[in-house]
């Protein structure tokens, strides 16, 4: 454990905003889609996005399907992209 500690020490200061696999992912849906993303996830190699509406959902898939080299490159854990309908909480 504690030859681990640093590493689990760098990745719990860091958010998942400023992780290389995040940035990616909203580079790759520019700033008309990426306002439109209500969360992202990575979970056991999974990144999942997060649309507002179906419609949503489609463009991302669409705009995200030659991501996945480019994720699996600065995220060696990756092994599925996923693009969900989840809309914003109401406030």
């Amino acid at each position: 454990m504690s030859a681990r500690l640093p590493a689990l020490a760098k990745r719990a200061l860091s958010t998942p905003e400023e992780s290389e696999w995040h940035v990616a992912v909203m580079k790759a849906l520019g700033p008309d889609l990426g306002i439109k993303v209500t969360r992202i996830t990575l979970n056991s190699g999974r990144i999942t996005v997060n649309a507002e509406s179906a419609a949503w959902a489609a463009r991302m898939r669409f705009q995200l399907a030659d991501l996945g080299p480019r994720l699996a490159e600065v995220t060696p854990e990756f092994r599925e992209l996923l693009v969900r309908v989840r809309p914003a909480r109401s406030r």
